[in-house]
C-alpha cells in the first residue's frame, strides 16, 4: 500500500475519532516522510504488528491495533526494524542535545557498555586501481585519466573491454602499467577504511568485551563488525542500534522562536546598512565592544 492509498483510508476513518485528529496530522507528516526515503511503513506493520507501540494512531486505523493511549506522549524516536528483523531506533535531536545524550548515556551505564558503531567502506574498481597507482608511484594525469572512465557497476574485466574498444588512448595506459594494474581484482570489495558511524551507538547491558569484538577509529573504540548501507550486523547477535541524530535545523527553528520572543531593533551596521536586530545581535556587539 503506497502512501497516497494509506492517507486517502486514514482521511476517511479519522474522521470517526476527532480525538486523534492532531496526533495523526503529526503522523501522516512523518509517513509522508518515512515513504519519500523508500521506507514502506504498512509493510513494517505487517512484519512487527506483535510489538507496534499503542500511543500511535495510524496503525490503528489500518486495524494493526486496537486502542490508541493518548495518555503516552509522541516522542521523537522512531522504531524501525533492522536488516536482519532486529530493533534500529532513530532519535532527531539538535547537535548539542545529541551530545549531551551521548555524554548521559555513557555517564549512567559507563564507557564500556555505551560504545559507537563502526563503519567500514569496501574498495571498488576505481578506487582499488587508483589506490595501487598512487602507492606504485603513476603519476596522477595518467592515474585519474584512467579511473575517471571506470564505471563502478561493472567489473574490471568489463571496464577494461570497454576502455579497449571505446578509449585506445586510456588503455595504452592500462598496456603501460599492467603488471600493477592486472593486481586490482584482488582488492575489489576488501574493505578499505574503518569509520564512525555518525550517531550511532550500542548501548549494552555489560562490559562490550564480553559481547562483540572492537575496534579504534581516531582514537575510539568502535564496534568492529560489518555495519555499513549495505550491510548491517549487530541486529544479528541481538544488539541494538540508538541512532542519536543531530539535526542542524532543529537549532534553527530554536533560534527562532527565541527571535520572535526578543525585542526587535533597527540599526545602521558597520556596513552602512540599515537592518532589523534582536537584542542578542546588539548584546553581542557590546561585548565586543
Amino acid at each position: 500500500m503506497n502512501f497516497k492509498e494509506i492517507k486517502s483510508l486514514c482521511d476517511e476513518k479519522i474522521k470517526e475519532y476527532p480525538d486523534y485528529v492532531e496526533r495523526y496530522k503529526k503522523e501522516i507528516t512523518a509517513l509522508k516522510r518515512f515513504h519519500n526515503n523508500d521506507r514502506n511503513i504498512y509493510e513494517e506493520f505487517e512484519q512487527n504488528k506483535d510489538r507496534i507501540d499503542n500511543r500511535y494512531v495510524l496503525p490503528f486505523l489500518l486495524g494493526f491495533t486496537k486502542t490508541v493511549d493518548l495518555s503516552k506522549d509522541l516522542d521523537m524516536i522512531q522504531v524501525k526494524p533492522g536488516a536482519s528483523g532486529g530493533i534500529d531506533i532513530d532519535t532527531d535531536l539538535s547537535p548539542e542535545a545529541k551530545e549531551k545524550v551521548t555524554e548521559y548515556l555513557r555517564n549512567k551505564f559507563g564507557e564500556d557498555r555505551v560504545i559507537s558503531v563502526g563503519t567500514y567502506t569496501k574498495m571498488g574498481v576505481a578506487s582499488a586501481a587508483k589506490d595501487l597507482m598512487r602507492i606504485y608511484e603513476v603519476p596522477f594525469k595518467e592515474s585519474n585519466s584512467l579511473t575517471g572512465e571506470l564505471n563502478s557497476q561493472e567489473t574490471w574485466d568489463e571496464n577494461l573491454e570497454r576502455i579497449k574498444f571505446s578509449r585506445s588512448d586510456l588503455y595504452s595506459i592500462y598496456e603501460k602499467y599492467k603488471d600493477i594494474l592486472d593486481l586490482v581484482p584482488y582488492f575489489v570489495n576488501k574493505v578499505r577504511q574503518g569509520g564512525k558511524h555518525a550517531g550511532g551507538v550500542a548501548v549494552l547491558d555489560r562490559p562490550v568485551y564480553e559481547l562483540i569484538p572492537v575496534d579504534k577509529v581516531s582514537g575510539n573504540l568502535v564496534t568492529a563488525f560489518p555495519e555499513s548501507g549495505q550491510v548491517q550486523t549487530l541486529d544479528e547477535v541481538g544488539i541494538v542500534k540508538f541512532d542519536i541524530l543531530g539535526i542542524s535545523i532543529l537549532d534553527v527553528v530554536a533560534n527562532t522562536i527565541n527571535s520572535i520572543n526578543e525585542k526587535m531593533y533597527m540599526i545602521e551596521d558597520d556596513d552602512g546598512l540599515t537592518k532589523i536586530v534582536p537584542q542578542s545581535y546588539i548584546d553581542e556587539k557590546i561585548k565586543e565592544i
